[in-house]
């Protein structure tokens, strides 16, 4: 197995909202849910590696009928680089295909890991999701 050509640098919680009613505990709620990314491409300049900045906004409703259960804004941001190797192509490629589904994953363990010291509910598990339609709708915009 060999070491992909991009790797995350660090990431961020730049914004965390909830609003959590206490009646949601024992109900079995279908959340609806929102995605949106921002990208930000920095220029390549010699020999440096390639850089990119998402932000993912992660908004979940769990709702029975037109009551909230609860509700939760999250804005997650990562930074990615890229090998030098690559062509510019390549690695937005790599940074919408990768980093998107990266930061999902990254959003559902930290929005656990909180919510796990919330004391009077279990842990939030926002559920997996395809990202299919949201990866390709930014690849479009990206690479036209």
């Amino acid at each position: 197995m060999k070491i992909s050509n991009l790797q995350l640098e660090w990431d961020r919680i730049k914004k965390f909202e909830y609003q959590i009613d206490d009646e949601i505990i024992g109900k079995k709620l279908t959340p609806k849910l929102k995605l949106e990314v921002q990208h930000n491409f920095l220029e390549k300049t010699n020999d440096n590696p390639y850089r990119a900045t998402l932000l993912l906004k992660y908004n979940a409703r769990f709702k029975e009928g037109k009551k909230i259960y609860l509700k939760m804004n999250i804005e997650l941001e990562g930074s990615f680089i890229g090998s030098p190797k690559l062509d510019d192509t390549e690695f937005k490629k790599l940074v919408i295909q990768s980093g998107i589904l990266n930061l999902i994953q990254i959003t559902r363990a930290k929005v656990t890991a909180i919510s796990a010291n919330f004391g009077f509910i279990q842990p939030i598990y926002l559920p997996m999701i395809d990202a299919t339609d949201l990866v390709n709708k930014k690849m479009k915009e990206v690479l036209g």
